[in-house]
């Protein structure tokens, strides 16, 4: 491994140097204040004219090269925010500490026990370069950095028609060189919170047992909700609940998962109380069902883990019997994939258990539904509030976006494939994916909007694990310039 330092020697150098600068602003979702007035501060260096909207939307403008005033002027998009997920034991701070890039002897770049922000910083950091350069030819560029596409889309959904006023629009956030995606998934995110009935722990006649899952893939909660990953809140739940069929009458009385609601869990914990004469036929019981988890998950998480602990101490209080099996219950929430596409490969419907937590004597969980028709939506919603209703859980908040419709006769996709080929030889892939884009929300706002969504290759986006190929970002920057030039 180098050193963070090291990444700016990479080619291309400009793009390289913008995204190391990146990774020392922190920018989680809800906090990219500071990154959007770097992007100004860029811009005000290159001497382009800058905005930033009262949602914290940043605008850069940059007039044709010479010859291509006459050319359709074109919208370059990507956004600010990237998704917090470390390692459990890692003492990190996202919204006060850099992210620290490394170089992996396998031609990736990487972070040391966190997220990288590849998924979107290296984005931002093409659209810059490409600003930088007064060598390169292209139309009118309109660039536009959302804030907020992680968690709610919240800064797309702040945009106008007036913001839309290209026809012509590259957002690059997608994360497979070679691929051009037309199509994206929608999505619905709740907020849905459970009241127990809290009793305190008798004194005597109780002992306590704490399970911790770790090292699960995770990953993101739509491109990685088909490769069979232990979500880790829903495999607890699915755990106790196997246990409580088999006539253990367990309480929960501590429970924790997850970060954010669009990152698969790799890791979570639990305490539950029983009586303690039966302790050790639950811990053989239990270790018996996670043996058979472990097995059945041995190819797609060979790596999860799991630890019983009994406690020597009580906790103060727990669930009464009946309130735990509501919330054993609640893991039908965490319902994945109900159905597919035509193709039988792409999710038509998921919901993924991004966060389950009992806090101060609630439990609150933070899922994303997604979906590819309207058909699709009604389905998955209507589960989700009939599992919720079932189990006396309330919706908090409910906010959707649109998915994307793919336009099959694209001509930008068209132009993007052949340029494709011509730098590389190789023929691109169509794609409709399973994940959120903020295409269908431009698209909403201008349907005479030609747009594409294409990327560097990026893996384990949302998760600890997130990494992007150094080869294939130069591949998409010099991608996006020939594009540029033969608008």
């Amino acid at each position: 491994m180098q050193t963070s330092s090291s990444i700016e020697n990479l080619s291309p150098k400009a793009v390289w140097s913008y995204f190391s600068r990146i990774c020392r602003i922190p920018h989680v979702s809800g906090h990219e204040k500071d990154i959007g007035e770097y992007l100004k501060s860029v811009a005000a260096d290159l001497g382009l004219e800058a905005e930033m909207s009262d949602s914290g939307n940043v605008f850069i403008t940059k007039p044709a090269s010479a010859g291509m005033e006459n050319s359709p002027s074109v919208l370059l998009q990507s956004h600010m925010d990237m998704v917090g997920v470390k390692e459990t034991e890692l003492h990190f701070n996202f919204q006060k500490d850099a992210i620290r890039p490394v170089i992996s002897d396998d031609g990736f770049v990487t972070a040391e026990g966190t997220t990288l922000g590849a998924d979107n910083g290296i984005g931002v950091a093409i659209i810059l370069s490409i600003l930088s350069d007064d060598t390169l030819r292209h139309p009118k560029i309109k660039a536009l950095f959302t804030v907020s596409e992680e968690t709610s889309m919240g800064g797309a959904n702040t945009l106008t028609e007036d913001d839309m006023d290209c026809n012509l629009a590259i957002n690059i956030d997608s994360e497979d060189i070679g691929e051009i995606c037309i199509g994206c998934a929608g999505g619905t995110a709740y907020n849905i919170s459970y009241t127990p009935d809290i009793r305190e722990v008798p004194e005597s006649g109780f002992g306590a047992v704490e399970i911790r899952m770790s090292n699960g893939r995770g990953g993101h909660s739509g491109i990685d909700i088909n490769k069979n990953r232990l979500n880790g809140g829903g495999t607890l739940l699915y755990l106790l609940s196997a246990l409580k069929e088999e006539g253990f009458n367990v309480c929960v009385s501590k429970f924790s998962s997850g970060h954010v609601r669009n990152s698969i869990p790799s890791c979570a914990s639990a305490t539950l109380c029983l009586q303690e004469h039966l302790i050790n036929k639950f811990i053989n019981s239990l270790q018996d069902i996670i043996n058979r988890v472990q097995t059945k998950f041995s190819e797609s998480d060979p790596d999860v883990s799991f630890e019983i602990t009994r406690l020597d101490t009580l906790p103060a209080v727990m669930m009464t019997e009946e309130s735990t099996v509501d919330f054993l219950n609640l893991k039908s929430l965490n319902t994945k994939i109900i159905e597919y596409l035509d193709d039988g490969v792409t999710p038509l419907t998921s919901c993924s258990m991004g966060v389950a937590r009992l806090e101060n004597n609630i439990c609150r969980f933070e899922l994303l539904a997604r979906y590819a028709t309207d058909d699709g939506k009604a389905k998955i919603e209507n589960k989700i509030e009939d599992i919720a209703d079932a189990c006396h859980a309330r919706i908090d908040h409910k906010e959707s976006y649109v998915f994307w419709k793919p336009d099959f006769n694209s001509s930008l996709m068209k132009l993007a494939s052949d340029e494709y080929e011509k730098l590389t030889g190789k023929k691109t892939v169509t794609t409709v994916i399973h994940a959120g884009l903020e295409c269908g929300l431009f698209k909403a706002l201008n349907p005479k909007l030609d747009i594409i969504s294409i990327g560097p290759d990026i893996y384990g986006a949302h998760s600890t694990s997130e990494r992007v190929r150094i080869s294939s970002v130069e591949t998409c920057y010099k991608w996006i310039v020939s594009i540029l030039e033969k608008l």
